[in-house]
């Protein structure tokens, strides 16, 4: 028997974050001492593994949304405890925690409570409530990553590669059929743990996550093991960088950018909101460096990253581009204007020297010498630049 958990990452774009406080209307508060012993360490875990700069800057702030009550029929979890991330940029991740009663090892059937579109799944209610009633049920957010937590006592951790590791591989790709993966993919699989202590077991997949321990030594409280916490801080990095890159991707897609100030300021934007990825703030420390690393993989952020690359150099162009234009323009007119202020007081002089006594007689051939030469000036260079 043992007690499985289960973290739910719901990342949303700031559009579909835009006019949302993170409250969720009908939720219970959740104990201090629950909520403290998630948040604390996290902001410590934070400030060690990417260092104080990246703290003072206070890029992501979490908070406590509230407890959802749950059905809890067939050793379903009660309740579930709900958190958000949000990022400075307006991105957030849901961070939702569930805790079932103990119960046999059992992957079909959890399996069947992360399928978010299990219309009897908690992962779909949890949805439900946190999507609102403006929102279709059927909508899913940016990216869905669930991470189960299963910690052995009564077995070593290569006791269980050797005894569970198919169904650990069935259970990281959410697979609840019948037919068995090959005995390689599974080694494969298995032998992509990116977790470097001896009694960890961290599995990341496209869709899913996987988090096993065997410490004995590690208590009932808090009732997360402390030795999966740096995985769901790189989780939670990671469902905001998909978001932030999917919203600047979308409104590169709009086409529409403005003035060249909008654009100087959109890639500014880019750059400040992409810390995350750049780490040029962030410390990224040896011990999730590697799960980092194959999460911006099998979450599509490496890809989405060079999309919005692309069109970052085309934005730089753009920008470049529309400078040089300004600049042609106003070459252009003040070419004209002071070719044709010279034309002018030559034209002066002249008629100065044919109407000695008629002012007004100087003052309209002046004019009229002065605008025919700035038409012709202007015609000139126009014929000029498109050739």
């Amino acid at each position: 028997m043992l007690a499985p958990a289960f973290v739910l990452f719901y990342a949303m774009t700031p559009d579909a974050m835009a006019g949302r406080t993170g409250a969720v209307a009908g939720l219970l508060p959740v104990p201090p001492e629950v909520s403290n012993s998630y948040l604390s360490p996290m902001e410590h875990l934070q400030r060690h593994l990417l260092g104080d700069n990246y703290a003072r800057a206070s890029r992501v702030q979490r908070t406590i949304v509230g407890r959802m009550k749950l059905s809890g029929h067939d050793s379903q979890p009660t309740h579930a405890d709900i958190y958000v991330a949000l990022h400075k940029c307006g991105a957030a991740v849901w961070e939702v925690m569930i805790f079932a009663p103990p119960q046999p090892f059992d992957i079909a059937k959890w399996i069947s409570w992360l399928d978010p579109e299990s219309p009897v799944s908690p992962a779909r209610a949890i949805w439900d409530r946190l999507a609102g009633v403006e929102r279709s049920p059927a909508d899913l957010p940016e990216l869905y990553i669930p991470l189960t937590l299963v910690r052995f006592r009564e077995a070593t951790l290569a006791e269980l590669r050797a005894r569970h590791g198919r169904d650990l591989v069935s259970l990281l790709h959410r697979d609840a059929s019948s037919r068995r993966f090959k005995t390689s993919f599974v080694d494969q699989e298995l032998a992509a743990d990116v977790c470097h202590r001896e009694d960890g077991l961290w599995l990341l997949a496209r869709n899913s996550a996987v988090a096993v321990t065997s410490d004995s030594k590690d208590g009932e409280a808090p009732r997360l093991s402390q030795n999966v916490l740096p995985l769901l801080l790189t989780l939670e990095v990671l469902c905001l960088d998909r978001a932030v890159l999917r919203s600047f991707l979308d409104r590169f897609s709009r086409g529409i950018y403005g003035t060249i100030e909008d654009i100087i300021q959109l890639r500014r934007e880019i750059f400040d909101n992409l810390e995350e990825y750049y780490g040029t703030l962030a410390k990224i420390h040896s011990y999730t460096e590697a799960s980092i690393a194959r999460g911006e993989v099998l979450f599509g952020i490496d890809d989405l990253f060079k999309a919005v690359t692309n069109r970052l150099e085309a934005l730089t162009f753009e920008i470049t581009t529309r400078s040089q234009r300004s600049v042609n323009r106003l070459g252009l007119w003040l070419t004209i204007s002071f070719g044709a202020i010279e034309i002018g007081f030559v034209a002066a002089s002249i008629a100065t020297w044919h109407y000695q006594t008629d002012l007004f007689a100087v003052l309209a051939w002046t004019v009229g010498v002065t605008l025919t030469a700035a038409l012709a000036i202007a015609a000139f260079l126009r014929r000029t630049m498109k050739s």
